[in-house]
Formats: C-alpha cells, sequence, structure tokens
C-alpha cells in the first residue's frame, strides 16, 4: 500500500464528523425497514449479497462480513424459516451449499434498494452540479482507499473492533 499523502488532524477529524452525520441520516430508513420486514441489520446485509451473488456459500458469506460460519449459519437459518432464503446442494460438489434468494426475498430487496434511492436521490436533488460532482470525486476516492486498506489489511474490522475479551 502506497504512503497516505499528508494531511492535517483537523482535516481528517472534519470528514469522519460529516461521514459519520452522512450515515446518520438513514437511521429513520432502516428503522422503517427493520419494522416493515422484521429484519435485522445482518440479515439485509446478507440478503443483498446473496442478491449480487446467487449461490454464495455460507463461507463465502462469513468471509465478506468478516464474522464465523456458524454466525452466517444461524443468519440464513433465520431467513430460510421467513421464506426469504433457499438452500440448494451445489450440483457439482454435493459438500457445498449454494444460498438464493426465494421470490419473496428479491421483493424485499427491491424494496429496500428503491426505498434507499428514492430517499437518497431526494437529497442530492438538493445539490448544485458542482457539489454532486465533487461528491462523487470524493466518493470515488473514499471507495479507492477502502479498496487498498482492504487489500493490504484484510482482518481490518477485526483490528478495528477487537471481541470484548481481547479489551
Amino acid at each position: 500500500m502506497s504512503a497516505s499523502p499528508p494531511r492535517s488532524q483537523a482535516s481528517v477529524d472534519e470528514a469522519l464528523h460529516y461521514f459519520a452525520s452522512s450515515v446518520a441520516m438513514f437511521d429513520p430508513v432502516r428503522l422503517r425497514m427493520w419494522a416493515e420486514l422484521g429484519l435485522t441489520t445482518a440479515q439485509l446485509r446478507v440478503m443483498f449479497l446473496m442478491r449480487a451473488t446467487p449461490g454464495v456459500t455460507a463461507g463465502e458469506l462469513a468471509t465478506r462480513l468478516a464474522v464465523t460460519p456458524p454466525t452466517v449459519s444461524g443468519i440464513v437459518d433465520r431467513l430460510v424459516k421467513l421464506d426469504l432464503v433457499r438452500r440448494e446442494e451445489d450440483p457439482n460438489d454435493r459438500r457445498l451449499v449454494r444460498n438464493h434468494l426465494t421470490g419473496r426475498g428479491q421483493s424485499a430487496c427491491g424494496w429496500v434498494a428503491h426505498g434507499l434511492e428514492v430517499f437518497t436521490r431526494r437529497i442530492m436533488d438538493e445539490m448544485s452540479d458542482d457539489d454532486l460532482q465533487a461528491f462523487s470525486v470524493g466518493m470515488k476516492a473514499f471507495v479507492g482507499a477502502s479498496h487498498r486498506v482492504a487489500a493490504a489489511e484484510p482482518n481490518l474490522a477485526a483490528v478495528a473492533m477487537p471481541e470484548i475479551h481481547e479489551r
């Protein structure tokens, strides 16, 4: 990973403040989703990963979410009981179980994605073209930096949030 360019701590603090504010603005939407669907954030994340990668295995989900396979199995079990996910044996390797969204799961993801888009688009409609372009440039840089960090430090989530007994 290349060295980061020098910057002031105040710039980082200001960026963190605005990032946290932007994440928090989605709380009312998330709360509505939870109330309407009765799903946790973890369940929604798993569903959206399945939507992006149909047939993903529990092991692949655990890796992507930086959690243990038993944690993912519990989440998937609940989603199967809610008829949002189905498990299928891999026809080429019966040891593997592939996870797919059901029609009901696809509909739920579609409803959530549409709601988030409407919410976000309404906010962006208030921004000038120059501000939107600056936002896009900044977000592109942020996502690019996240990919570089993930490549260099694949276990950053575990480092940033150690288990309670490790404190």
